[in-house]
């Protein structure tokens, strides 16, 4: 009986274990009492590993995920605090000198990122405020339907940033209306970071370039 007991020990490894537990997803509330007798990875993120019990495991879970909630609420917050800041000061602008300006430099540093530029095949327009130029064919490539809002890694082959010194990990790429240039052009946000990697923030950030689309398309028929 030993000797059998044994040879089925020796046969059953830990990925037979695991897949008889997902094959069967009912077996600790058919045996609950099992849960008491189990050691579980502690749940806190610290680097030193510490064995815990069921119990412990389910309360460290559960204050890592209300740490996140909060973390996630603090940053949600903060971000829409920036973006109808910048907003408010978009739309106190002027003249189109100062809009370009103000979203350049000051709009740059509020958002925390290495630049914030509209992208035109428009050459002379480019030039004269400071915005990145891009060949035509190059935009089409990226632009998508009007006021469509791309939150991505940064793709080098459509050389946005060649120009910068500091190398763009990130971005966010909003499609603005073809009719207000004559051309097609870009809003782009290009961070250092992961910043722009994922949907955080997305709302926020395209809700802003749909106030800046309006905002430039009166400069540029006035």
């Amino acid at each position: 009986y030993k000797y059998y007991t044994l040879m089925i020990l020796k046969k059953i490894n830990n990925k037979h274990i695991e897949e008889y537990l997902q094959n069967n997803s009912d077996f600790f509330i058919k045996n609950p009492s099992l849960l008491d007798k189990l050691e579980f990875p502690s749940a806190s993120k610290e680097k030193t590993s510490k064995i815990v019990s069921f119990k412990d495991w389910i309360i460290g879970n559960l204050k890592n995920k209300q740490k996140d909630f909060i973390e996630t609420a603090k940053h949600n917050y903060i971000t829409q605090t920036k973006v109808h800041e910048s907003i408010i000061h978009l739309l106190r602008q002027k003249n189109i000198k100062d809009f370009f300006n103000f979203l350049n430099t000051d709009l740059t540093k509020l958002f925390e990122v290495e630049i914030i530029s509209l992208v035109t095949s428009e050459k002379k327009f480019s030039e004269r405020y400071g915005q990145i130029f891009l060949n035509e064919k190059k935009i089409n490539l990226i632009h998508r339907n009007d006021k469509n809002l791309i939150l991505d890694a940064t793709d080098e082959s459509y050389n946005l940033y060649d120009n910068l010194e500091v190398k763009i990990y990130s971005n966010a790429i909003f499609s603005i209306d073809k009719f207000i240039l004559g051309s097609p052009a870009l809003l782009v946000f290009g961070s250092k970071t992961n910043h722009f990697i994922g949907k955080k923030a997305y709302d926020l950030i395209r809700f802003f370039s749909l106030v800046f689309e309006n905002k430039f398309n009166s400069f540029v028929n006035e």
